[in-house]
C-alpha cells in the first residue's frame, strides 16, 4: 500500500496495554497489499533485550580513534595467538594434515570489531541505534518541533547479517545456515531494511520512514 508519499503505509496507533484485550484469532489479514513481501510469514516472537551503541560514524573523533586503536590491538593479539598455536609444518600422512587444519580452525578466535559485533543488532528490533552503513549518516528530524527522532521500530530482511556471530542466539547456532533463522518472517521493505521513527517530545507528530 502507498503512503502520502508514495511510499510503504505505515500506519501507527498508540494503545495503553490495560486496553488491549484478547489477541484475536484467527488474525485479520490486511485487505489490500500491494506486494507479497510486505507480509510477515507467520512466525513466533521471541523478544531480547541487547545493548547496543552508537554508529561509529557519530561518536567523536577522539572515540572513533580509541575504538581503531583497540581493534589494531585485539588482531594483533590474534595474530601472535595464531602464530604461536600454529600446527607443524610436516606430517606423516595426508589425513594427518587434514586433522591438524581443522582443529587449528576450530580453535581459531573469531574477529571481533565494534561495528559488527558491539554497535548495532541487526534484525527486527524495537528502539535501539540507526546504522549508515550503506549512507552516510542523515539527519531524521520532527517536522513540527524539529526534535531529532529516534527510531521506534526497524524492519529488516535478515536476523543475523553474516557479518557476525555475536548477534545470533545461541540456540540458533548450529542452524545458522537455515532459512528460517536467517529470515524467518520473509519481509522485504525499500531496500532490505525499513525504521519508523518517532518524535520522543511528543508521540502523536508525524512518524517518519527511513530506508537502507
Amino acid at each position: 500500500m502507498h503512503g502520502p508519499d508514495r511510499t510503504i503505509d505505515v500506519v501507527l496507533k498508540w494503545r495503553r496495554s490495560t486496553d488491549v484485550g484478547a489477541v484475536l484469532m484467527p488474525q485479520p489479514e490486511p485487505p489490500v497489499v500491494g506486494r507479497r513481501e510486505c507480509v510477515p510469514t507467520m512466525c513466533v516472537v521471541h523478544p531480547e533485550r541487547v545493548v547496543e551503541h552508537e554508529y561509529l560514524g557519530l561518536l567523536e573523533e577522539e572515540l572513533q580513534e580509541e575504538i581503531d586503536e583497540w581493534e589494531e590491538a585485539r588482531l594483533a593479539e590474534d595474530d601472535a595467538d595464531a602464530y604461536s598455536s600454529a600446527p607443524p609444518a610436516s606430517y606423516a600422512t595426508y589425513e594427518e594434515y587434514e586433522e591438524a587444519m581443522a582443529a587449528a580452525g576450530a580453535a581459531e578466535p573469531e574477529e571481533i570489531n565494534y561495528m559488527s559485533d558491539l554497535s548495532i543488532a541487526p534484525g527486527w528490533k524495537v528502539g535501539g541505534f540507526a546504522s549508515w552503513h550503506l549512507t552516510d549518516p542523515a539527519p531524521v528530524d520532527c517536522e513540527v518541533c524539529d526534535s531529532a527522532m529516534p527510531p521506534l521500530l526497524t524492519v529488516d530482511m535478515w536476523e543475523c547479517d553474516g557479518a557476525s556471530r555475536s548477534w545470533l542466539p545461541v540456540e540458533d547456532r548450529d542452524a545458522s545456515d537455515d532459512p528460517r533463522v536467517i529470515d524467518p518472517t520473509g519481509v522485504y521493505l525499500g531496500r532490505g531494511l525499513m525504521r519508523v521513527h518517532t518524535c520522543p517530545a511528543y508521540p502523536v507528530h508525524p512518524h517518519r520512514l527511513s530506508f537502507l
